[in-house]
């Protein structure tokens, strides 16, 4: 074995032994950027309290961090204090209604960063129009319910639709931690404030 390979497998990690299988990712599947994930997400309505004093305080990190070019801390939050999966929810409930109200499933979910490509086998997207729900689960136990990117503003009445029943049927609010804020989405004006929030 020559000095060069002998360091190369010294330093070899589970990511190289990853890269090394050569994965080819379905094109038809569901990508997301790794530092996207649950970036817009659902959290049990108890949280609410909790969730909006850490989207004020990430503004405040933020306001206190940026020095006119970029930032030099990062706020890193901490598991909600109610999280998802301690509602075992079931995941054939949920795709069911998904289904039921019109969405459509991608054959597979990826992540990465850069064009490093890697499967999400404990993930499934839900596609309507531009609204994708993405459901994080361990065995039929819901553990993460979130969306990669805001739908167009076009499909709001769509988006709001989804909201409010996943409001009624979980019990469930949103936080848009790009915006850092939490929006009770029980609540339709909410919802509509949420909409014009950055416009």
């Amino acid at each position: 074995m020559s000095i060069l390979n002998f360091i190369k497998n010294i330093f070899k990690t589970d990511s190289a032994q990853q890269s090394e299988t050569k994965f080819k990712p379905d094109p038809n599947a569901y990508y997301f950027h790794e530092d996207y994930y649950c970036q817009i997400e659902y959290l049990p309505k108890e949280n609410f309290s909790a969730a909006s004093k850490v989207a004020t305080e990430i503004i405040e990190h933020s306001e206190k961090t940026f020095d006119g070019y970029g930032w030099t801390g990062c706020y890193i939050r901490n598991e909600a204090k109610v999280p998802t999966k301690s509602k075992q929810f079931k995941v054939k409930e949920l795709v069911d209604l998904l289904l039921a109200e019109g969405f459509s499933e991608y054959p597979s979910v990826t992540t990465g960063y850069s064009t490093a490509v890697f499967p999400c086998d404990n993930t499934r997207a839900f596609k309507k129009q531009s609204i994708v729900l993405c459901i994080d689960f361990k065995g039929d136990i819901i553990e993460n319910l979130w969306h990669n990117d805001s739908p167009y503003q076009g499909d709001n009445e769509v988006y709001k639709s989804i909201l409010l029943t996943m409001a009624d049927k979980y019990n469930l609010l949103l936080a848009d931690w790009w915006k850092s804020i939490v929006v009770d989405i029980s609540n339709p004006n909410e919802i509509d404030k949420y909409f014009v929030y950055d416009e």
